[in-house]
Order: structure tokens, then sequence, then C-alpha cells
């Protein structure tokens, strides 16, 4: 089972219509609108299928930064089996490219955070990275048995 969530704050002086704009071009799921007050909020998405990550997976392929994406990953999931969670930079989203953003100076409106658990990640990642049928040096196996 997989379960994805998506979270990106909207700051008073941006346009929701926006942000929502850009978590689509990357995420194929339904988002709701939270009032955090004071004109702050955020568009929260949760889904449990692996496709809605769709986008960002041809996305990553298109921009050819699937390497970037499977390195990266893999040195931020810290060898935890089911849990992985990135932030990715908001305004490149709104653009459909996807690009890392590990702290708020390089994403001073916010990033858009993305928390997926499921049975093994380093699926996840490979599947994202289109490395899915790449075998690993590590000797990981999956449930069939066959080299990861």
């Amino acid at each position: 089972m997989v379960l994805v969530r998506v979270e990106a704050e909207v700051r008073p002086t941006e346009d929701p219509k926006k942000v929502l704009r850009a978590l689509k071009k990357l995420f194929n799921m339904e988002f709701e609108y939270v009032e955090r007050g004071e004109g702050w909020g955020a568009w929260v998405g949760k889904c449990e299928d692996i496709r809605c990550l769709e986008p960002l997976r041809s996305a990553i392929r298109y921009r050819a930064v699937n390497g970037t994406f499977y390195y990266y990953l893999k040195k931020i999931s810290k060898g935890e089996h089911n849990t992985l969670i990135f932030r990715l930079n908001k305004q490149a989203a709104f653009v459909g490219v996807p690009s890392f953003a590990e702290e708020d100076i390089e994403s001073p409106m916010g990033a858009i955070i993305v928390e997926v658990y499921a049975e093994d990640v380093r699926e996840i990642i490979k599947w994202l990275a289109g490395r899915e049928h790449e075998e690993s040096k590590k000797g990981f196996k999956n449930k069939e048995g066959k080299a990861l």
C-alpha cells in the first residue's frame, strides 16, 4: 500500500488558485484548501495510489533530471524503508519543473512538502526516477526475491 500526502502553504501575498495550479502540474490528486487564519492557508492532498505521482515522474523524465532525483531521494531517505519526505520548489512547479528545495531560502514563498509512505520507499524512488528495472549492488531484494 502507498500513501502520498502533499501540502503547499499559501501565504497572504499569494493567489491560492495559482498555488493549486502549480500542484496540479506535478500531482494527480484532489486538493482541499485549509484556512490557517489571517490570510494564511494550505492546499492539502492525499491519495493511496502511486499513479497520483505520475505527473511528477513524467516531469522528472522530461527534464532529464532522473539521476539527480534518484541519488537525492536515496540520500534523504536515510535508510528508512517506509517513509520518504522531500520538498519541491513551488515557483518551479508552477511551470511544471520538478526542483528540490532544501530550505526556505531556496523557496522563499514556501515549499511543496511531499510525504510518501510505502512498504519499501526504495521502490518508489526507483519508479519516480525511471530506474525500476535497475539492480542494486547492495543486494536488496523485492518480495519475489529479485535484486532491487
